[in-house]
């Protein structure tokens, strides 16, 4: 067992090294209102006026409208891809990439990676990433042979970007090395990152329709945090211990080893290191106990989950 004082010093280090971008962006950043939009408008964007526990619908039909939302995705992509304004640049039919974002967006449509922000501004700054590298290296008259270099750096660049933006996309790491390393998509240049803010886009389009009829997408379009709601300090009070960690208002620490959730805020040990990911987790769950109604039983006191 590591004494109390290694595990502060070991927090006090990780502190140190940790970075969230949208301490500094979320104040400027304006509290969603779909729910002024027409009902029908603000359901395919996800909103729900009355949340109510969402039953799973079962295996089989999460992988039939997953096939469904990968084909009519793709689809929709490659036919505006083939009008003669955009094949008059030589654009190939698809970009490769979009096949792994269709996954995300059709199937595993609650992570965090599939999330709008993620995907349009993932995929967006992947690109941009991609064909600036690019240009540097095709600088060197030996570009040919550079070519495996650039890729690995463009996706290096990508990755490391992504999670400073909290826009982790795994498919866009398929972007940023497709500028790099084909030659189909290395000649198209700047105009990479139109043509993918523009699939991206439709992607999510198509997702908001097709995801919606039995399930519930987006989770959140650009953070799971409820940006309009101030925290109770009365309530915070009453745990011993707990202070702010530096990840927003919902998040507090306290030296017990013991990790809780609760409509309130994100409890977690001064010791526990969150990575962006899982605190991304941890907010879509905080935001669904908050805004889902509670079964009424009297055993249920504490309206967290620990």
């Amino acid at each position: 067992m590591r004494p109390a004082a290694s595990l502060g010093a070991a927090s006090m280090s990780g502190a140190a090294f940790d970075f969230d971008v949208d301490d500094y962006i979320n104040r400027f950043v304006p509290r969603s209102r779909l729910y002024l939009l027409p009902t029908p408008v603000s359901w395919l964007l996800g909103y729900r006026a009355k949340p109510s526990p969402r039953p799973p619908i079962g295996s089989l039909l999460v992988w039939c409208w997953s096939c469904l939302g990968a084909f009519c995705g793709l689809m929709v992509v490659e036919a505006v891809f083939r009008t003669k304004a955009i094949q008059f640049h030589g654009v190939p039919v698809v970009i490769a990439s979009f096949g792994a974002t269709a996954i995300l967006e059709y199937h595993t449509i609650d992570s965090p990676l599939a999330q709008p922000r993620n995907v349009i501004l993932g995929q967006t700054f992947a690109a941009i990433i991609g064909v600036s590298i690019t240009k540097l290296f095709h600088l060197n008259a030996n570009f040919e042979e550079l070519r495996w270099i650039a890729g690995a750096l463009a996706v290096g660049i990508s990755s490391a970007f992504m999670g400073l933006t909290k826009t982790v996309h795994p498919p866009a790491g398929a972007t940023a090395l497709l500028a790099a390393t084909t030659p189909d998509i290395t000649v198209l240049g700047w105009m990479l990152v139109p043509l993918v803010l523009l699939g991206s886009t439709l992607m999510v389009a198509v997702a908001c329709v097709l995801n919606n009829i039995q399930r519930q997408f987006p989770t959140y379009w650009w953070t799971p945090l409820d940006l309009g709601t101030a925290r109770p300090n009365d309530t915070i009070e009453e745990l011993e211990g707990v202070r702010s960690n530096g990840h927003g208002d919902i998040y507090c620490t306290h030296d017990k080893a013991s990790l809780m959730i609760n409509d309130v805020g994100i409890f977690v040990p001064e010791w526990l290191s969150l990575g962006t990911e899982e605190r991304a987790v941890l907010e879509i769950l905080r935001s669904r106990l908050k805004h889902q109604p509670r079964p009424s039983t009297s055993s249920d006191t504490d309206g967290g989950v620990r």
